[in-house]
């Protein structure tokens, strides 16, 4: 693999950071007061993306019971996401952004009908409160658990909710001043001098640009998560009563795809090319439907086991049946299968069971940005590259990242004007491409430290009014 071979010499160029070129050398000779070094440069790109990515990302509400060391790891492997397919978290922003604003506008219409004269206005904050987990059971007799937004929406409808006022809501939020001013004005800085560099003539660096498509992204994400409490340690009890149990809201939107895949089942079934294998028990089909977060409720049982011939699927079968999984994760429909009365808490990219059409546009809304993504990175095409090679791997990368989110762009596209066939085709096709999507994404980031190693002078002078502003 590309990247593999990188490495290496990625770490030789990490070690030989300080000590500066000839050329390097020469240009601080000439005025030391308008020179940077690469440390400074790899010390202003990690602080912005860091300062971004901390405060654009919004998690949901932990387990109460958790203690800090699980906490932190989720919000690690969280942030990891977001460093490495921010597309994905802007579709998740998205979704809990629809369907926040659906939630305060449902339960606001539910009091008004309810005639509750203490009731309090819902707001989009208070949507975002009901999705993150914000509302937990107490019950000394049974593990506290989150309400959803179906318990929620009963409880206001029979004027037993108390909603907090907005205020409390955001009093619970870790958004302080501070932080937003300090990330807020390294972002502004770092993209006024990306801004400027060009304007005098100066280059910038791959690690620069990489870090000015990180920021841009973060910004968009921050922008949807805008409303949300970030950081919410502690959810806000309520007391337990008897509910009448309410049916678990899904979207229509996955489903229709797998019924896309059960048709390509249907198709490879019987091929000679793929006959059951000893291997495949009825146990191991046990075993992948309750591993499988999108094959574990009856209906689906019944609709995979109806094409399994003789009790023992074929690697077909179970290679489409995990496509099918994996489909519903990428598309931000795996909240169909989550039962908050069997969990302490929402899980990781809930989005409180979104709508087909809040999906899709959710979905389209990130790859626009996916591409801008890449976009970005395209904007060192013509510049100076240590190695040819280096140069027309950046290229590749670069229109990796704008060409794969165009291929799934498309699929939506055809999925809205009721494609089908094509869309079944597409989506196989788009599935092999996410290996290359990832690998694409690992180049970029190693190119962006390597060619550090060799850079002209230019690139180590300041713009001459940034010495003046203070920064990170």
């Amino acid at each position: 693999m590309p990247s593999l071979i990188l490495l290496p010499e990625l770490l030789q160029s990490v070690g030989a950071l300080s000590q500066p070129t000839e050329s390097a050398a020469q240009a601080s000779c000439i005025d030391i007061n308008h020179c940077r070094t690469i440390c400074n440069i790899i010390w202003s790109c990690l602080a912005t993306i860091a300062a971004c990515t901390w405060v654009a990302v919004h998690w949901n509400v932990p387990d109460p019971r958790s203690g800090m060391i699980c906490v932190n790891l989720d919000r690690i492997a969280i942030t990891i996401c977001a460093l490495l397919v921010p597309e994905y978290i802007i579709g998740w922003a998205v979704r809990q952004w629809l369907t926040a604003q659906q939630i305060a506008q449902t339960n606001e219409k539910l009091a008004k009908e309810a005639r509750d004269c203490y009731r309090r206005l819902w707001t989009v904050t208070h949507g975002f409160f009901v999705i993150m987990g914000g509302f937990y059971f107490l019950d000394p007799k049974s593990t506290p658990r989150p309400l959803s937004r179906e318990q929620v929406e009963e409880r206001v409808e029979n004027s037993s909710f108390e909603l907090p006022k907005k205020s409390d809501v955001d009093d619970k939020s870790k958004a302080d001043m501070f932080s937003k001013v300090v990330a807020s004005l390294q972002t502004l800085w770092f993209v006024m001098q990306s801004l400027a560099r060009p304007i005098q003539q100066l280059p910038l660096t791959k690690l620069e640009i990489a870090t000015l498509a990180y920021t841009s992204i973060n910004m968009v994400m921050y922008g949807f998560w805008w409303s949300k409490p970030l950081n919410v340690g502690r959810p806000v009890q309520v007391r337990h009563q008897q509910m009448s149990p309410s049916q678990p809201r899904r979207s229509q939107t996955m489903d229709t795809f797998q019924t896309a895949m059960t048709h390509q089942m249907d198709e490879y079934g019987d091929a000679d090319v793929f006959s059951t294998s000893p291997s495949f028990s009825q146990e191991t089909l046990v075993m992948v439907d309750h591993s499988s977060p999108s094959i574990n409720d009856a209906d689906s049982m019944t609709s995979w086991s109806k094409k399994i011939k003789g009790g023992s699927p074929t690697r077909m079968q179970l290679y489409i049946m995990k496509l099918a999984c994996l489909l519903k994760t990428i598309m931000g429909a795996q909240d169909n299968e989550v039962d908050l009365l069997k969990l302490s808490k929402v899980p990781n990219f809930y989005a409180g069971v979104p709508i087909d059409v809040h999906i899709i546009w959710a979905d389209f809304i990130a790859l626009i940005f996916a591409m801008v993504f890449g976009a970005v990175h395209c904007a060192a095409w013509s510049l100076m590259f240590p190695s040819q090679a280096e140069k027309l791997m950046w290229r590749a990368a670069s229109m990796a990242l704008v060409g794969i989110p165009a291929i799934y762009i498309l699929v939506v596209t055809l999925y809205m004007f009721e494609k089908q066939r094509l869309v079944k085709y597409l989506l196989l096709l788009s599935l092999i491409t996410i290996p290359f999507y990832l690998l694409a994404r690992l180049i970029l980031i190693v190119l962006a430290f390597t060619t550090l190693r060799s850079l002209p002078f230019t690139a180590l002078e300041t713009v001459y009014w940034t010495t003046f502003i203070p920064h990170l």
